[in-house]
């Protein structure tokens, strides 16, 4: 009896260790703008999540920013919200082409 205990509590570890890793690999992090310029091909033509400051925003398309990388924002078809500006970090949601450029499908700004 105390070897069909043990078996049961190894089978409940590994079933817990089995969801958590497949709840990380399914769940979408925010990418970093230098995640994305470094490494275009891995996610051209793909939705991609990325997070990063506005700069050059002046109603339309801007440039999503982080130190020295940057990607250009097609805002095409988003409504734009309000708190849009530039120096505030937002999360754009897009479709990502490795000429370095994400066609925007919603965008994220942080709350006040």
């Amino acid at each position: 009896m105390h070897k069909s205990k043990l078996i049961a509590i190894g089978g409940i570890v590994v079933s817990i260790i089995v969801i958590v890793s497949l709840i990380s690999i399914n769940s979408r992090p925010y990418l970093q703008v230098s995640q994305v310029v470094s490494s275009p091909s891995q996610y051209n033509n793909k939705q991609v999540q990325v997070i990063g400051i506005v700069q050059g925003f002046s109603g339309g398309n801007f440039n999503l920013t982080e130190n020295e990388h940057s990607v250009l924002i097609d805002m095409t078809g988003v409504s734009i919200p309000d708190e849009l500006d530039n120096g505030i970090q937002v999360v754009v949601t897009g479709v990502f082409d490795s000429s370095l450029i994400i066609v925007a499908t919603q965008l994220l700004t942080q709350c006040s």
